[in-house]
This record gives structure tokens, C-alpha cells and sequence, in this order.
């Protein structure tokens, strides 16, 4: 007996899109970017925004207007361009940075039984008690 073509075909669906390609926003606010951002992005870029207003009276003062300007709009662009893509150890920004949390959270020794491990206490002769077998002679 031979099936037919249709029995012979496995029907599944793979989602290689939601996999390679991260979360992105197409609207902020009913406002849509010229160019689709990743939370990554707005965050890297809201964070160097606040660090330039910040520090604007240390560096902004000592450069010419327009180069200021340049600089107080471009590096912040850049560094969110350069965020949509940056790896650590094969991670995006986000994951990296709750890697490294998670690890400096952890127990330097472990957990033992969900719980950190904890050496037990040296216990002094004075409060362990002191068994001695009956009827035993001492030389």
C-alpha cells in the first residue's frame, strides 16, 4: 500500500523571525520612529541623553556651538546603534547585565539545599559533650 502525497507531509510551523530578530517598538506613544528601537536602545539612549545634560558644564562649554550640538546628538545616536547589536559572551545588553547581577548576588559558596552554604561553627571541647565508655580502666 502507498499513501497518498498529503498523508506523507509533516505540517509545522518554525518561527526563525521571532528568534533572530529582538523585540522591537513601532510606536512610542502614537509617535512612530523613522527607524524601529529595541528597549535596549531607548534605554542606552535615554541613559547617555541624562549623562550629557548632567556633564554638560564640564565639556559642552569648552567646545564651539555647533560642534557641541554634533556631539550632545551623535554620540548618544551612536551609542544606542552601536547597543542593538552588541554581544557578551554571546548574550544581548540586558541578559548580560542580569548574568553578571545573578553572579554578583550569588553566595561565595554556594547554595547547598537552596539555601547558602554556611561552614559549620568550630565547636570548642568546653560545650560538646564528652562521651566515655562505663567501667573502663585508665592507665
Amino acid at each position: 500500500m502507498t499513501a497518498e502525497p498529503d498523508e506523507q507531509q509533516i505540517l509545522c510551523a518554525t518561527y526563525p523571525h521571532a528568534r533572530r530578530h529582538p523585540l522591537v517598538l513601532g510606536q512610542i506613544g502614537g509617535w512612530t520612529p523613522p527607524f524601529q528601537l529595541t528597549l535596549t536602545q531607548i534605554g542606552v539612549l535615554l541613559v547617555s541623553l541624562f549623562v550629557e545634560v548632567r556633564t554638560w558644564h564640564w565639556w559642552g562649554a569648552h567646545l564651539p556651538r555647533v560642534l557641541a550640538v554634533v556631539v550632545a546628538v551623535g554620540a548618544p545616536a551612536l551609542l544606542a546603534w552601536a547597543a542593538r547589536r552588541a554581544r557578551f559572551e554571546g548574550r544581548s545588553l540586558p541578559r548580560a547585565a542580569v548574568a553578571w547581577l545573578t553572579f554578583m548576588l550569588t553566595p561565595r559558596r554556594g547554595y547547598v539545599g537552596g539555601r547558602p552554604h554556611r561552614p559549620a561553627r568550630p565547636g570548642s571541647p568546653g560545650r560538646d559533650p564528652v562521651y566515655v565508655a562505663a567501667g573502663g580502666r585508665f592507665r
